[in-house]
């Protein structure tokens, strides 16, 4: 149990709770005060992608040099931290969403949330723990110059569209579910064997 905590301390856990909490409560908070569907759910999109960006700081510990010359089996610990992450936001997220009037779905949270937290366990494998938090936001920025693009431009949504903004497709969209499980498989499998960049 000792191990445990240590590790939890190094990894920042504390740090990432509050912050996932923060963005839960701020969730709720919001939840009450919107009342338009549509601004609802992207309220949710947002607070699903603040939370996957406040786990990145704890997918490194002090020394990542240090992590690779240890006889630990890393892999299989980084990729238990990658997936509790995952199931603590989703946890936080929609016990705080569906308070009252829900703000999306369960479904949609958690396949936000997990292939949200690929993403960034992808930037920590490529970019480092410090900057992981990028490749979601980015890609947040990017799904929303699509959806305006597409909306102005044709009435018809095409399948990179909706590849593109899987993060807001309903619960019920095929491809977005895919896209989600591959970025949550990929960033799994990344972290999990070449941990973080330097």
């Amino acid at each position: 149990m000792r191990h445990l905590l240590l590790y939890l301390r190094s990894r920042s856990a504390p740090a990432t709770l509050a912050a996932t909490l923060c963005c839960a409560t701020g969730l709720a908070a919001l939840g009450h005060a919107v009342h338009d569907a549509l601004a609802r759910r992207q309220l949710a999109v947002l607070a699903t992608v603040l939370a996957a960006a406040a786990v990145a700081p704890g997918l490194a510990g002090a020394d990542v040099e240090l992590e690779r010359v240890t006889a630990l089996a890393w892999p299989p610990r980084r990729a238990a931290h990658l997936v509790v992450a995952g199931a603590v936001a989703i946890g936080l997220l929609a016990a705080t969403a569906l308070i009252g009037t829900p703000m999306t779905s369960i479904g949609q949270l958690a396949r936000n949330s997990t292939g949200l937290t690929g993403l960034v366990g992808l930037g920590a494998a490529t970019l480092g723990a410090s900057r992981a938090f990028l490749l979601p936001l980015l890609w947040i920025a990017g799904a929303v110059g699509v959806q305006v693009a597409a909306a102005s431009a044709q009435p018809s949504v095409s399948r990179y569209q909706l590849i593109a903004a899987w993060m807001m497709q309903p619960a019920g969209s095929r491809a977005a579910l895919i896209t989600a499980l591959a970025l949550g498989a990929t960033g799994l499998l990344a972290y999990a064997l070449a941990g973080s960049r330097p």
